[in-house]
């Protein structure tokens, strides 16, 4: 009768062989920069999609959406970074689907070596910059941008990259009471200045 002991340890070693020859995870964060923007009704305010986090890899394709409140936010349009390559030169492809509802999607498929990336591409670089009109935000009200679930990115060869990590950005109006307050100041001072050459 056949032992199960010398199958096992062939399995095992067979998979470890295999574990071995799969490439190393990749991992990324994607974030905001600037994380916090003051704001008020009738601003144009610009925040760039960031990427960092890559380690030795080059990033070759990317898909990302990104939600914001259309009750607050007007999303004006968008541009794609350098660091896949150049659109216009076709050096990449812009395949962005722009606004969508509560949502505006940017994505793009470079056609550069992953030499030419690693050339490109420094620890941390835009993705893109999205635009919006700021259409209601008053009162200290805050509102935020936020990576929707599911990214996509690929490297250089097209292995998928992780992300492990997702960012958000706030955008608050200016508040309220402490525009009263300077209001209020100036106010008062001009008052005294006005009553001091008065007398």
């Amino acid at each position: 009768m056949l032992s199960h002991a010398p199958f096992t340890r062939y399995i095992f070693v067979l998979l470890t062989l295999c574990l071995m020859q799969s490439p190393l995870a990749h991992a990324a964060l994607i974030e905001f920069q600037p994380d916090s923007v003051t704001a008020n009704t009738g601003d144009s305010i610009s925040i760039d999609l960031l990427i960092r986090n890559l380690g030795n890899d080059s990033l070759g394709a990317f898909d990302i959406s990104v939600g914001f409140d259309t009750s607050a936010l007007s999303f004006t349009g968008y541009s794609l970074g350098n660091s896949l390559g150049s659109v216009p030169l076709l050096e990449a492809i812009d395949a962005s689907a722009g606004a969508m509802g509560g949502a505006v999607n940017v994505a793009e498929v470079s056609l550069l070596s992953a030499l030419d990336l690693d050339t490109l591409q420094p620890a941390s670089f835009v993705l893109a910059t999205l635009n919006f009109n700021v259409i209601n935000l008053t009162g200290g009200a805050v509102t935020q941008l936020s990576v929707l679930s599911g990214p996509v990115l690929g490297d250089a060869f097209g292995a998928p990259i992780e992300v492990t990590g997702l960012g958000s950005a706030s955008i608050a109006s200016i508040p309220v009471p402490g525009t009263l307050v300077l209001l209020s100041a100036a106010i008062f001072g001009w008052l005294t200045v006005k009553r001091r050459h008065s007398v």
